[in-house]
């Protein structure tokens, strides 16, 4: 029964993740985790918490450990975007965080990061103010955490010289120094794949770079590392990511649960271009009405001009008849 199943979905795969699943489980290729249910495999806080909580503290440049998961549907506003993959979680501070990797960046606009930032504040005051004692002071900071698998023109810009993590947060143009709740983190995994990495000839002088799992450039090598010989240098450089490396590879032994993870991702993949063509639709439709408004708006004027220059032409008519009939009285 389970062989059954197991080709049932082996089947429903295209052609393309069909061989990203063979390279998988013939050792040509690891995990594809910038998919989500290959990364909540690897990252849930039920499953590995350190490894979730080191990735975070990388990215905010600070100590924090993720105390709880936190239901993502559970949200104050309605957000339909086109996601592969999202986690919330509360940190042991209190503070949010909501992590996202993001596969069609020019659809996640600044406003769309805006809402999910103010949904995450506008969640916690309403949890918060349930509460008779409340004091804004009980709100803590709320993170939102973009991932960017590819980058539109504007991340690589050349007078960013080359940065691929973007932190952001309000600041005002003067002295004031007020610390508002909300930070932003967008990271940009292209950018880092070519940017990012030290040469291989430098480990010549030195073995490894760092051994501290709170290293961002090692967490995202690993996010992004797809061949072997990508497995084998990132070791190399952070002998620590050995352990998460050699709990993917087990999974080799269970064909099953890889197969149901590349299904699920496939089917979030269809999902979302289906989302991605219906949005691209609509916004043919928004503009190709604006211009039908434009052009009706256009006419309008030109026959409110026409109308006004006739009647102008009309009134010319009638003075000069009417000089005319003046003329032939004095006559």
């Amino acid at each position: 029964m389970k062989t059954q199943n197991l080709y049932s979905e082996y089947i429903t795969l295209d052609e393309t993740w069909k061989k990203r699943f063979a390279d998988y489980m013939t050792g040509k290729k690891t995990m594809p985790l910038t998919y989500d249910p290959f990364f909540k495999c690897m990252f849930h806080p039920d499953r590995h918490p350190d490894w979730l909580s080191n990735l975070l503290s990388a990215i905010l440049g600070e100590s924090v450990v993720v105390e709880r998961l936190l239901p993502s549907e559970n949200t104050a506003i309605s957000i339909d975007s086109l996601l592969i993959m999202d986690i919330v979680v509360r940190l042991s501070n209190g503070s949010l965080a909501n992590v996202e990797i993001q596969k069609i960046p020019y659809m996640f606009t600044a406003e769309r990061i805006s809402c999910y930032s103010s949904d995450l504040l506008l969640r916690e005051y309403t949890r918060l103010k349930e509460n008779k004692k409340f004091m804004y002071s009980d709100m803590k900071k709320v993170y939102t955490i973009i991932l960017y698998e590819k980058t539109g023109a504007d991340f690589k810009n050349p007078l960013l010289h080359g940065a691929y993590i973007h932190h952001g947060k309000t600041r005002f143009n003067t002295e004031l120094t007020l610390e508002l709740l909300q930070e932003y983190f967008l990271i940009a995994l292209d950018v880092f794949c070519q940017n990012g990495y030290t040469d291989d000839k430098n480990l010549d002088t030195r073995e490894t770079i760092d051994s501290n799992m709170n290293d961002l450039e090692g967490w995202l090598s690993i996010l992004t590392a797809e061949t072997i010989a990508d497995v084998e240098r990132v070791i190399r450089r952070y002998p620590w990511s050995e352990t998460i490396f050699r709990e993917i590879s087990t999974y080799v032994n269970k064909p099953e649960e890889v197969i149901h993870m590349f299904s699920e991702a496939l089917k979030i993949a269809d999902k979302n271009t289906v989302k991605y063509m219906i949005e691209e639709l609509q916004d043919e439709l928004q503009l190709a009405e604006k211009k039908q408004k434009q052009e009706a708006e256009l006419r309008k004027q030109e026959e409110e001009k026409r109308k006004q220059a006739e009647d102008e032409l009309q009134r010319s008519k009638e003075e000069i008849a009417q000089l005319k009939a003046l003329l032939a009285k004095k006559q």
